[in-house]
C-alpha cells in the first residue's frame, strides 16, 4: 500500500510517495517537486498524481496558522483539548468556533506546561479540502512539517525554515505514524475510511442480492422439476392403482385407497381361512336341482351366502330343504320374480360342525 504526502510550502509543493508495505516503517520510493507561480491549482495537483496511492497526508504553509502560545496548569492533553478553546476566546480574530485547533505541548513545568496552540479558519481548511478533493485525492491528515522540523519552538518557527527536500522528507515519513497535529477535526474530520467502509458494505449488499436471486433462481428450478417429477409420479401411481382395481373409478388418493382396499382384502381373507370352499361349492352343485342357476356365493366366516335362480318358488324350497341335509340354519333370505318370469333368491347358512 502506498501513501502520498503532500508537503504544500509558499514556493513550490513537493509530493513524498511512501511504501508501508514492510510493517509500520514507511519507506520512500519516490519525491516529486512542482514550483508555484501564485496559488495552488488542482491542475498543478493532478500533474502529481500518482496511481495506486492509498492515503494521502498533506502539510500546508505556516502563513495559514494562526499560532497562540498558553500556559496551563495542568498538562494531561485530553484536559487541555477540553478547555483550549475557552482560552483561545477573544485571542482569535471573530469567534474561537470558526476554527478548527489543534496543540503541540511545548514544555512541561511541574504539574503544568506550555502549550502551542495551532488554528485555521473552517473555511479555509474546508477550501483546502475541496480543491485537493477536485483532484482526485482527499487528505486524511492536515499538518504542518515546519512545526515538526522546528520541535514545536516558537523562536525555531520565526526563524527560516528547513528547504531541503531530504530533511523535509524524512520529517513527513515521520508524520506518518505520528502526526504532529491535525487539523481535520469535528465536523471537518476525515470520512473516507467511512465512505470506504459504505462502498464496500454496499457492494457487499449487491453481491448478496445477486446471490440469493442465483439461490432463488436455482431453487425455482429446482422446485418445477421436483413439481413435474411429482406429477409423473402420481399419473405412474395411479395407473398402477387402476389396473390393480379397476373398479375404482375415481382417485383422490392413491396411496390411501390402496391401503384400505389392501385392508379389506386382508380381513376378507382372515374371514375365509378354513373355509373348505371347494368342497362346499361341490356339496351345493350337488344338492342344487336342474332347475336352479347359482351365480354367487360368499362367506364373512360366520355365514354363508348363495345367490342364484329358479323356475318356481317350489324349486326354492326344495332347494332349501336340500341344503338343510348338509348345512345348519338355512333359511331363504330373500326372493322374488324377475323379468324373464324367473325366480330370484338369497340363502343363508352356516357349515355344521365336524
Amino acid at each position: 500500500m502506498k501513501t502520498a504526502f503532500f508537503d504544500w510550502t509558499d514556493r513550490e509543493i513537493n509530493l513524498y510517495i511512501f511504501d508501508d508495505k514492510r510493517g509500520e516503517e514507511a519507506g520512500l520510493i519516490e519525491s516529486l517537486s512542482s514550483p508555484l507561480d501564485g496559488e495552488l491549482t488542482p491542475s498543478v495537483l493532478t500533474s502529481l498524481i500518482k496511481n495506486g496511492i492509498e492515503n494521502i497526508y498533506l502539510s500546508i504553509p505556516l502563513s495559514f496558522l494562526a499560532l497562540r502560545e498558553h500556559d496551563f496548569p495542568f498538562s494531561d492533553r485530553d484536559k487541555i483539548r477540553d478547555t483550549l478553546a475557552y482560552e483561545l476566546e477573544g485571542l482569535l480574530l471573530g469567534s474561537v468556533n470558526d476554527y478548527s485547533i489543534d496543540h503541540i505541548v511545548m514544555n512541561h513545568s511541574g504539574n503544568g506546561g506550555r502549550v502551542l496552540a495551532v488554528c485555521i479558519e473552517k473555511a479555509k481548511l474546508r477550501e483546502i479540502i475541496d480543491m485537493f478533493s477536485s483532484a482526485g485525492v482527499e487528505p486524511r491528515v492536515v499538518t504542518s512539517l515546519d512545526l515538526r522540523l522546528a520541535g514545536g519552538a516558537v523562536e525555531n518557527i520565526l526563524e527560516e525554515s528547513v528547504t531541503g527536500m531530504e530533511a523535509r522528507a524524512g520529517a513527513a515519513g515521520e508524520e506518518l505514524s505520528n502526526p504532529t497535529i491535525n487539523l481535520r477535526r469535528d465536523e471537518l474530520s476525515y470520512q473516507g475510511d467511512i465512505e470506504r467502509f459504505r462502498k464496500k458494505l454496499r457492494l457487499s449488499a449487491v453481491l448478496v442480492i445477486i446471490l440469493l436471486a442465483l439461490l432463488g433462481a436455482a431453487s425455482m428450478i429446482r422446485l418445477m422439476s421436483l413439481e413435474k417429477e411429482h406429477k409423473m409420479l402420481r399419473e405412474r401411481i395411479n395407473a398402477v392403482y387402476r389396473s390393480v382395481f379397476p373398479e375404482d373409478k375415481k382417485i383422490i388418493d392413491a396411496g390411501r385407497q390402496f391401503r384400505g382396499n389392501m385392508n379389506l382384502l386382508m380381513k376378507k381373507k382372515e374371514a375365509l381361512a378354513g373355509i373348505p370352499l371347494l368342497d362346499i361349492l361341490r356339496s351345493i352343485a350337488d344338492l342344487k336341482g336342474s332347475g336352479i342357476t347359482l351365480y354367487e356365493l360368499s362367506a364373512d366366516g360366520t355365514n354363508l351366502m348363495v345367490k342364484g335362480t329358479a323356475g318356481s318358488f317350489e324349486e326354492v324350497e326344495a332347494f332349501k330343504n336340500s341344503l338343510s341335509a348338509e348345512f345348519k340354519g338355512v333359511r331363504v333370505m330373500d326372493s322374488g320374480t324377475s323379468e324373464d318370469k324367473k325366480i330370484s333368491f338369497t340363502i343363508i347358512m352356516q357349515e355344521k360342525s365336524v
